[in-house]
């Protein structure tokens, strides 16, 4: 079970239940396996809210970006100065934007792009690459009873992501997840972006709780800075 794996870690600790102490409150526990909502509101007496990052923590959409990302690759013939396995740790987890201030200098990458007309064309190939996919593939059936459990329950679900807006609608049609979300914020509706705070705080303000009242699910260390920032629960996901 997710919460007796974490208990074997040390947490919580007795002296602030439910609160994240596993090393510091800069440093949130991870989470192998998915937790049952009574495993969650047993670790963290009440809560009432649950916000959830979409790319490595709802899904495991990492390969379909990746293809994404090597389609423009090959379609312009760039050369990375660096190892595969230097450019999976440069590009993983981050936000297209950040993704492109990295590779825009890059032999081969089109010097009349912006940054739009990069994300532009890899969210194109990314819904193609969706179309064809199985959605079981990259979004465990856990999750889904995790999220129709806190629905069925009204906790608060808010879905914050770094991604473009119709990515983000493709995504949760796809997996059948649209009606699931009491809020959805994503990178077109935020003026700051992961690892800015912003998302959060913004989902925090439309919610109406408290930080005390809020678990916050991440996977990267771009999404991480910007939870813990907002002094919530915060939750590492390493459950792909």
């Amino acid at each position: 079970m997710a919460i007796q794996e974490a208990a074997r870690q040390g947490w919580p600790k007795k002296d602030r239940p439910g609160r994240i102490t596993l090393m510091t409150d800069i440093h949130p526990i991870s989470f192998k396996i998915i937790p049952t909502l009574t495993e969650l509101k047993a670790g963290y007496p009440g809560i009432k809210a649950l916000f959830f990052d979409m790319d490595g923590t709802i899904f495991n959409t990492e390969p379909q970006h990746a293809e994404a990302f090597v389609q423009i690759g090959l379609e312009h013939k760039i050369r990375p100065p660096y190892s595969l396995e230097m450019v999976h740790e440069l590009l993983v987890g981050k936000a297209d934007h950040l993704v492109y201030e990295i590779i825009k200098s890059w032999e081969g990458f089109p010097k009349h792009w912006s940054a739009r007309d990069f994300v532009e064309t890899k969210n194109a190939n990314l819904l193609k690459i969706l179309e064809t996919a199985d959605s079981s593939t990259f979004f465990p059936s856990l999750l889904q009873k995790l999220l129709k459990d806190a629905r069925d329950q009204k906790f608060f679900i808010a879905l914050v992501t770094s991604s473009e807006k119709v990515v983000t609608k493709r995504l949760l049609e796809i997996s059948g997840l649209k009606d699931f979300f009491d809020l959805e914020l994503t990178r077109d509706d935020c003026p700051k972006h992961k690892p800015d705070p912003w998302p959060y705080f913004e989902a925090k303000r439309i919610s109406g709780f408290e930080t005390n009242e809020i678990i916050i699910f991440e996977d990267s260390s771009v999404g991480l800075a910007a939870a813990t920032a907002t002094g919530a629960h915060v939750i590492k996901v390493e459950w792909h």
